[in-house]
């Protein structure tokens, strides 16, 4: 061959056949290349959506230790300034001690409120013994409501005068109005 013959054949190979092989190529690398390119966004959005799992979850408990934490805290707060607002101006002012450096957040349990005669002095008023719910003193309001129904009008009588003069919750002493009315 001459070499002119080489420079065509070598021009017909890289005009022709290249192009050629490199569009089947091409084809036949296509699928694995999308695949490849569709995994890896899968791979990524899994890993954006775990994350954003994992900010919501670290959101949720910090809301759940601010309500445990920080809803009696904020009532015994406030119950203290509205006590503080009661008392008479030429009695002491309690001091306030800075919190301890190491200084721990711990539940804090309101003091049961002291009891007030809501209908005459607190003798005559009944012992938790003596009312028709056993274990009155454990339950919650909700459950109290529960057992209400079905007293007879001086078993509510009994649990209306020791409820108004020890706890006084609203939502026990509503439902025996509800029920003696």
């Amino acid at each position: 061959m001459t070499d002119g013959n080489k420079r065509v054949e070598r021009a017909v190979e890289l005009l022709i056949y290249a192009p050629l092989g490199a569009g089947l190529s091409a084809i036949d690398i296509a699928p694995s290349l999308a695949e490849m390119f569709v995994n890896r966004a899968r791979g990524e959005i899994d890993r954006r959506h775990e994350q954003v799992a994992q900010r919501i979850t670290t959101v949720r408990s910090m809301g759940q230790v601010a309500v445990a934490f920080g809803l009696p805290m904020v009532r015994n707060r406030a119950r203290s300034i509205v006590v503080a607002r009661r008392r008479p101006a030429s009695s002491p002012q309690p001091t306030r001690r800075a919190a301890p450096a190491d200084f721990v957040m711990t539940p804090v349990t309101p003091p049961s409120p002291t009891p007030a005669p809501a209908n005459g002095p607190l003798s005559d008023a009944p012992t938790s013994a003596e009312l028709p719910i056993p274990g009155y003193d454990a339950l919650s309001a909700s459950q109290v409501v529960e057992r209400l129904t079905g007293l007879a009008p001086p078993e509510l009588d009994a649990v209306q005068a020791y409820e108004a003069t020890h706890r006084q919750r609203r939502t026990i002493l509503g439902k025996i109005e509800q029920l003696a009315g």
